[in-house]
């Protein structure tokens, strides 16, 4: 006779199956509620409180830890064929649930896990090794998530499950590598006109945060994970016309991110091919005229942001996140209230440029982007370039301090008009008086913000 020992929290969902296995001659053993569930339901269970002497001690926090039980999973001629354990959701914690899974998967030769009705279905129609094995195995990365869960709610920062996900990648960096998912990305894909990338996915993330963190209505595009338009405006389309128009050349075939819900008169007028479009929340309308295209709609759901990368066979994450604090004039000529908006406007820019990093603003757009650089006088000379005469009178921001007055020579002699950054150079005393030289305004940034 097969016998299978079954918690549930859910428990009509398991019903119907429970009753075919009974009618198929199967024992049905289960923890205290669920039995008295099943029997209510015209199913014959065996409470396991016949096992253990009690049904709910603590209230109902230990049903189920007892070493009889634990010896019938573990042992060498186990009690049970199939363990099945629903287990209750976060922010509960099922102590009990998971450690009956977890012995159910390493003694995985004589005992099947389920977790769920998919795991339980292949538990109950397939019996050779390599099954075992995989249901081994998809239980202890069940439980490692679920823990994972508990342990993100419980303190202010991160723990990974290295589940890999279903999601489907089209390729890594490059076609011929291969690119996966691990652990639940916190976003849903709307439209898939064609399959989402690995590039897909770190631009589209880049471009929501920078888009998140936008003081006014605004959008970005991004292009190789670093922005190369953004501007804020009160007029929604005009802020994705002009963020798309601040560099045009780039922005073909990018990922644009707005910080407002898309509707339908706005996707109709996104003309220009892009990668993905991300945004807080679509119109069903947008959906459909947009779904027409090859275009992937993303909708994030993440409010806690980290950056992360493999390094010498290890995941290194750093929070992600923009600093708080104020800009604090050091010398030159206070700004306006307008043009103190375009500071902390560029300052937010330069935060999504891979570092060395200078940005150039003006009236709420972007007009020069120098990034990627190892010196930050490339920057410089970098984003004056882009900007030419658009650069007379703008406000740049540098993404941290200037270790050289050269930079500063640069962004002068283009015209601009004031620079933020951060300090912490040992050369600082040199810069500051080589922007009181050249006459820029200069205030200080409450911190850095590189990103590699």
């Amino acid at each position: 006779m097969k016998r299978i020992l079954v918690s549930l929290y859910e428990k009509e969902k398991y019903l119907e199956t429970i009753k075919k296995l009974h009618a198929g001659g199967w024992e049905i053993w289960a923890s205290s509620g669920t039995a008295k569930y099943l029997k209510e339901n015209g199913v014959e269970a065996k409470d396991l409180s016949t096992i253990t002497g009690f049904e709910n001690l603590l209230g109902g926090l230990v049903k189920t830890l007892h070493p009889e039980i634990f010896a019938g999973i573990l042992g060498p001629e186990p009690k049970w064929d199939v363990v099945l354990v629903d287990l209750y959701p976060p922010p509960d914690i099922d102590i009990g649930g998971v450690a009956l899974l977890r012995a159910a998967a390493k003694n995985w030769r004589k005992v099947k896990p389920a977790f769920n009705l998919e795991t339980l279905k292949l538990a109950l129609e397939r019996d050779d090794e390599e099954t075992r094995k995989y249901l081994a195995a998809l239980t202890f990365a069940f439980t490692s998530e679920y823990d994972s869960i508990r342990a993100n709610q419980m303190f202010e920062g991160i723990s990974i499950s290295m589940k890999r996900q279903e999601i489907e990648l089209r390729y890594g960096e490059n076609p011929h590598e291969r690119a996966f998912v691990y652990g639940k990305p916190s976003f849903e894909i709307l439209h898939e006109g064609k399959t989402i990338s690995f590039n897909n996915v770190l631009d589209a993330e880049n471009a929501w945060f920078v888009a998140k963190n936008l003081p006014k209505t605004g959008a970005v595009v991004v292009k190789h994970q670093s922005p190369c338009g953004v501007a804020v405006d009160e007029d929604k389309l005009k802020a994705v016309e002009k963020a798309l128009e601040a560099d045009e050349e780039s922005s073909f075939g990018g990922v644009l991110a707005v910080n407002f819900e898309l509707d339908g008169s706005i996707a109709r007028e996104l003309k220009k091919y892009l990668e993905v479009i991300v945004a807080p929340s679509f119109t069903e309308e947008a959906v459909e005229v947009l779904s027409k295209r090859k275009v992937r709609l993303l909708k994030p759901h993440n409010e806690r942001f980290w950056s992360g990368r493999m390094a010498f066979d290890a995941l290194v994450l750093s929070e992600r996140k923009f600093p708080q604090g104020e800009y604090e004039l050091v010398t030159g000529t206070p700004l306006s209230r307008e043009e103190m908006e375009d500071l902390d406007f560029a300052y937010r820019v330069v935060e999504g440029v891979k570092s060395n990093a200078v940005v150039i603003v003006k009236n709420g757009v972007t007009v020069g982007i120098g990034g990627g650089q190892p010196s930050r006088k490339r920057a410089a000379w970098l984003a004056t370039v882009l900007a030419g005469e658009k650069a007379r009178g703008a406000i740049a921001a540098s993404d941290a301090f200037f270790p050289f007055p050269d930079g500063l020579e640069i962004l002068a002699a283009a015209g601009v008009k004031a620079v933020v950054a951060p300090l912490g150079s040992v050369r600082d005393e040199e810069v500051v008086n080589k922007a009181k030289e050249l006459n820029l305004t200069f205030y200080k940034a409450p911190s850095r913000v590189f990103r590699h």
